[in-house]
């Protein structure tokens, strides 16, 4: 039963990871800007929405799920993977396999909304330049969770092997954050 439990949750955290700031309730109802940054704090509703009935709207679009997967969002933005929405969905579902293995499921679920919400993109293509062994540099600053800076600008990389191609990205980890060629220059 909590296998299934995990994988609904974990369903749900790659869902709102890939929809749009601007396609979700909470930036309807004001409380969040198009870039995920908060407007109107939790504890703030009672005054922000006088009616019940908005407040439990308001509640029930704005959780804590909800507001760990926008802060999660929004930290993707600053962490190893960058550019657009199809990196950050590689990198959920980086992590998503890390922790329970290969399913294929996954990626065409994930696919499937991407689509819904307007993204075109196909899943045998390949995006980005493909990583072949050798050294590279950082083009940026790389980040872990916790927002500690783990991989300096300019620092070299020795790349081996790809982690593995989802939705059509070389992924790989290094020193526990997920790169792609986006965040890669030749030196």
């Amino acid at each position: 039963m909590s296998r299934a439990i995990d994988a609904l949750i974990a369903y749900r955290l790659i869902k709102l990871l890939v929809t749009r700031f601007s396609n979700t309730q909470a930036f309807k109802m004001g409380i969040i800007d198009d870039k995920g940054k908060v407007l109107i704090k939790s504890k703030d509703f009672v005054r922000a929405f006088p009616n019940t009935t908005e407040r439990a709207k308001a509640r029930k679009s704005y959780t804590m799920l909800i507001r760990f997967v926008f802060n999660l969002k929004r930290l993707l933005g600053k962490v190893g993977i960058r550019g657009p929405i199809g990196s950050a969905t590689a990198a959920a579902i980086a992590f998503f396999k890390e922790e329970y293995g290969n399913n294929p499921e996954v990626e065409r679920v994930v696919y499937k909304h991407l689509k819904e919400q307007g993204f075109e993109f196909k899943l045998d293509e390949k995006y980005g330049e493909p990583l072949s062994e050798g050294t590279y540099k950082v083009k940026h600053d790389i980040y872990n969770l916790e927002g500690d800076i783990v991989i300096n600008i300019d620092e070299q990389i020795d790349f081996k092997t790809v982690t593995d191609t989802i939705l059509g990205y070389d992924v790989f980890k290094c020193k526990d954050v997920y790169l792609t060629t986006e965040d890669l220059y030749v030196s």
